[in-house]
């Protein structure tokens, strides 16, 4: 039989091993770099780092041997080495699929898989909010038109809804202002009210004189008075077909003859207000005692003016004036209209009556027609005739001075 031979150690590998591990020249032991011996334990390693580099010079040396096969063969030997391995792997990926889908129970799940269904379940809820995130600013960038026309819908809704409340608080005040007027109508049946709406005024803060819609063609004649649920406003100065002037009881051009209601005394009321006026005012002059009246005190029309109607409120006493002025004391009264603010009226249609076509002839005119019919009596000693009587002294009322000037919206009023 042949003898096992043992494999010849290369020159260099056995020369760098024995000088590895034996002491040079037998009796002192390897030395560093610097001269000094050795422990053990460098020794192993500068042996061991002898072995790695005699391998690898092992290995030089037999890359550059030729090979047995030619470059073709190791190409399809590689390549039948891959596929080997691809085989292998869908073979174990098989199994395993098999296993777990078939052979194993439902309800066991393995610790690889619960490691694998955790990092990929973390995995998919990062990836599935990345992914909804960009859908949804897709999303509104794709309905940027549509959310742009939404909202200019939503604008006129708002303006819509805006303008019916507004209309509604304009309906609610309305129906109150109408509310009161139903309420004094029933004060003012006996002098067929005829209900009016303000639609023109003159300038300045207070309704000094005003248009309204109503004229000859409803029954509205000159000298008419007009009032709302708080009292007497004032009277018609001019009448149209369709329309109607109206001088207020705070002007200055207006009188009225009106009654303390508690005392009875009778004087003549006349417009005292001013643009800047902070508050209406009127004086009432020719009253027989001061004494007597007192702030609070009402005041009503007292019908002795042929213009207005007895018993018409105007407002209430807040002041006595003791001052005597050009036409004596006087006391101030504050109207209970608001001529800030006058928007329905009622136009009292009822014309008062006056005694100017029944009065009595006066004394003169008796004496003529005596005088002219009577004849003479020469027995009789004429006797002179009686003194003539001084012409009797009488309130003055709102149907004297000056005439009212015309206002601005009479030329659009005839049209």
């Amino acid at each position: 039989m042949p003898e096992n031979k043992k494999p010849e150690r290369t020159v260099d590998e056995g020369a760098t091993k024995g000088a590895a591990t034996r002491p040079s020249g037998g009796k002192k032991p390897a030395q560093g770099a610097s001269g000094k011996p050795q422990s053990p334990r460098a020794a192993k390693a500068e042996a061991k780092r002898a072995r790695k580099a005699a391998r690898r010079a092992a290995g030089k040396a037999a890359r550059k041997r030729p090979s047995r096969y030619s470059p073709q063969e190791l190409r399809r030997r590689r390549m039948a080495r891959r596929r080997a391995l691809f085989a292998l792997a869908v073979l174990v990926a098989v199994a395993a699929i098999v296993f777990f889908l078939v052979l194993r129970n439902t309800g066991d799940i393995s610790l690889a898989e619960n490691g694998i269904g955790t990092l990929f379940s973390r995995a998919q809820m990062a990836v599935s909010e990345v992914t909804n995130r960009v859908r949804r600013f897709t999303q509104r960038w794709h309905n940027y038109e549509q959310l742009e026309a939404d909202y200019q819908e939503l604008q006129l809704e708002n303006q819509r809804l805006t303008l019916q409340l507004n209309a509604a608080k304009e309906d609610v005040n309305e129906n109150e202002r109408l509310q009161d007027l139903l309420d004094a109508k029933s004060r003012y049946e006996a002098l067929d009210p005829i209900y009016a709406k303000v639609i023109a005024r003159s300038p300045g803060q207070w309704f000094e004189t005003f248009s309204i819609n109503r004229g000859k063609n409803d029954g509205v004649t000159q000298g008419m008075s007009v009032v709302n649920g708080d009292g007497l406003i004032g009277r018609v100065y001019e009448a149209g077909s369709n329309y109607a002037k109206v001088l207020c009881i705070v002007d200055a051009r207006s009188s009225v003859a009106c009654m303390v209601q508690d005392t009875r005394d009778n004087g003549i009321m006349r417009g005292e207000i001013a643009d800047d006026s902070d508050h209406a005012e009127c004086y009432v002059y020719y009253l027989p005692s001061l004494n007597n009246v007192s702030p609070g005190n009402a005041v009503i029309t007292s019908g002795t003016d042929s213009l207005f109607p007895k018993g018409l409120h105007i407002g209430v006493v807040t002041a006595v004036s003791m001052d005597s002025g050009s036409e004596g004391s006087y006391a101030i009264v504050t109207p209970s209209v608001d001529f800030q603010h006058i928007e329905e009226v009622f136009v009292l249609r009822e014309v008062v009556e006056t005694d100017s076509e029944k009065a009595l002839p006066s004394l003169k005119g008796v004496q003529s027609i005596l005088s002219s019919t009577a004849t003479p009596n020469p027995n009789v000693t004429p006797t002179p005739g009686p003194t003539p009587e001084e012409p009797t002294w009488s309130y003055p009322s709102a149907s004297a001075g000056a005439p009212i000037e015309p206002l601005p919206e009479d030329n659009w009023a005839r049209s």
